[in-house]
């Protein structure tokens, strides 16, 4: 029984110890893992490395990894920021969305709802990732206290159309293909692909972080 227990044991450090290796940062490969983003964009962080997720409340993969998102966003060094990018890719749905996003977040209610409705697309099908009416997802805000005449007003505005337009800028800029991916510091794109699976999106984008704080 002792011997089974040292054999358990030994292979689990074995893989643990595999895993760590894999995740080395002298694997992380430019061109390969992760790609240099010519010419590099500006941020909206100030001092603070900007970590960028490009995604889609309309995207079923960005709701697969939200989750890990959010603790990725909840353990950043502290000199790093997390901001979310809604991607449009010319989709109704995706538009609606990203409507929505900006709106919410010109509103005060980004926080409290951003996990809610991934929910309510995905595991209470309240809301539609196809094709959504902004009238429902106006609904659907109004429980976070603002009405819905007051979240499709606000959704009409002219901060709300420059931030669409300037985010379509960032994703032609960044180079964006899919959702969801990550932009490190205006410098550096991350795929699910290129990290070689989302469980491997963290380990490098905290590496990525490290490259920055160092100088780049």
């Amino acid at each position: 029984m002792l011997r089974t227990v040292f054999a358990l044991t030994l292979g689990l450090g074995f893989v643990a110890t595999a895993s760590a290796q894999a995740l080395a940062p002298a694997q992380w490969q430019e061109g390969k893992n992760y790609f240099r983003i010519e010419p590099a964009q500006a941020t909206t962080t100030g001092d603070k490395i900007e970590v960028v997720e490009a995604f889609s409340y309309a995207c079923p993969h960005c709701n697969e990894v939200s989750p890990m998102v959010a603790e990725m966003k909840k353990n950043l060094p502290a000199n790093a920021e997390f901001v979310y990018l809604p991607v449009q890719f010319g989709f109704d749905a995706w538009k609606a969305y990203a409507r929505a996003f900006y709106t919410a977040q010109a509103l005060g209610i980004l926080e409290k709802s951003h996990a809610d409705v991934f929910r309510a697309i995905y595991v209470d099908k309240k809301l539609d990732n196809r094709s959504p009416t902004f009238a429902s997802i106006a609904d659907f805000y109004s429980k976070y206290g603002v009405s819905a005449e007051d979240f499709i007003a606000t959704s009409r505005s002219f901060a709300i159309e420059a931030k669409l337009k300037r985010n379509d800028a960032l994703v032609k800029a960044y180079g964006v293909d899919g959702t969801p991916e990550f932009i490190i510091n205006g410098k550096y794109r991350i795929t699910g692909a290129s990290a070689g699976g989302y469980d491997r999106i963290e380990p490098l984008v905290r590496y990525l972080i490290d490259k920055e704080a160092s100088g780049g």
